[in-house]
């Protein structure tokens, strides 16, 4: 398993001063690969669908969102991290991105804010999966996850979708962690930031879902292997420290740095430059140990392993282009790498 770098052990307070770092600018990376990018030409029907589907399942609870969600462009997100897939599994893709982001946004990413309807809501996720019903009186979101869960069952081999599932579990019962050590917390520890990550960010399903965009389950005992495992730790890594550095100003200015790796760093008692820096570093290694990986497994690979090696490529690139595409964001993009698709 490639080592991730620990940080000191001794734990300064997170600076005063770094709101005002990020206010002045910051030197941040371009990531690049040596693959190329790809996007779906389906991208513009499949976003404007996926608006439809949150509308008819009352997802958009106002005009703020709605244009939170114009912004996004999440269908293109789909596209980009999916550029193959049929448009019928795009569509599917695109609104489950969509469902994630928004239950994500309301229930999990603001940890400080914490209410009875949290719990409500994200036992909601496990009894769809579950039980495969919706309650009595279904919460927000609920209709739609037994819409999408219905839509992967029916398409999904009882393998695939049970990958799916316990990605699900992970992330739901890893959102309950989260909460638990923001509230009891005293002072960030990188290693507990780190183990949460990897499930909390929420990649796992979707990396879950490539060979479904493909057409080709990935067998069993590919799935299994131990280096098909580590190209799929790699590739969570590159990207929630990608999400990090996009989203450190955001962090900073609602207070909740401890969510942010970049931020970890700075209370370590490193500028934010460094921080950035160090991040950066740790995300190139990443990619540097994917590449090496990858070339062992596609020595023996079948078609349905080929495809989904080039699925975590594409999610990789995908993800970059998407940031880069974001308003105010273009920490990931350089001329020569950006997509002109719209």
């Amino acid at each position: 398993m490639h080592r991730l770098e620990s940080l000191h052990a001794t734990h300064a307070p997170f600076a005063p001063s770094v709101e005002d770092q990020v206010s002045n600018g910051l030197r941040l990376p371009n990531l690049r690969y040596p693959w190329a990018s790809a996007c779906s030409p389906h991208a513009p029907f499949v976003e404007a669908r996926m608006q439809q589907w949150l509308l008819q399942h009352g997802l958009i609870p106002n005009e703020r969102y709605r244009a939170r969600i114009a912004q996004a462009k999440l269908g293109w997100l789909a596209a980009r991290c999916h550029p193959y897939a049929s448009l019928e599994r795009l569509q599917t893709i695109a609104n489950f991105y969509a469902w994630y982001f928004l239950v994500d946004d309301w229930f999990v990413g603001q940890t400080e804010k914490v209410s009875a309807y949290t719990i409500s809501n994200l036992t909601a996720v496990i009894d769809v999966l579950d039980i495969g019903r919706v309650g009595n009186e279904p919460v927000y979101g609920e209709t739609a996850w037994m819409d999408l869960c219905r839509q992967l069952r029916l398409s999904m081999s009882d393998p695939q979708f049970e990958r799916f599932a316990h990605a699900m579990h992970l992330w739901v019962g890893m959102a309950g962690l989260r909460m638990l050590e923001h509230s009891h917390a005293r002072a960030p520890r990188a290693h507990r930031h780190e183990a949460i990550l990897r499930h909390a960010g929420g990649l796992y399903p979707c990396l879950y879902l490539i060979d479904f965009g493909n057409g080709l389950p990935l067998p069993q005992e590919e799935y299994d292997q131990a280096n098909v495992q580590q190209l799929r730790r790699h590739t969570n890594r590159i990207v929630c420290w990608s999400s990090d550095v996009q989203h450190l100003g955001m962090d900073v200015r609602q207070s909740a740095p401890h969510r942010n790796t970049v931020s970890l760093y700075a209370s370590q008692g490193y500028t934010l430059q460094r921080s950035v820096d160090r991040v950066s570093e740790r995300i190139r290694s990443e990619i540097d140990a994917f590449i090496c990986t990858a070339s062992g497994v596609r020595e023996s690979a079948g078609p349905a392993l080929s495809a989904y090696i080039r699925g975590l490529k594409h999610w990789m690139s995908g993800y970059r282009d998407w940031l880069g595409s974001q308003p105010g964001t273009q920490a990931f993009t350089g001329p020569d790498t950006a997509i002109k698709a719209w």
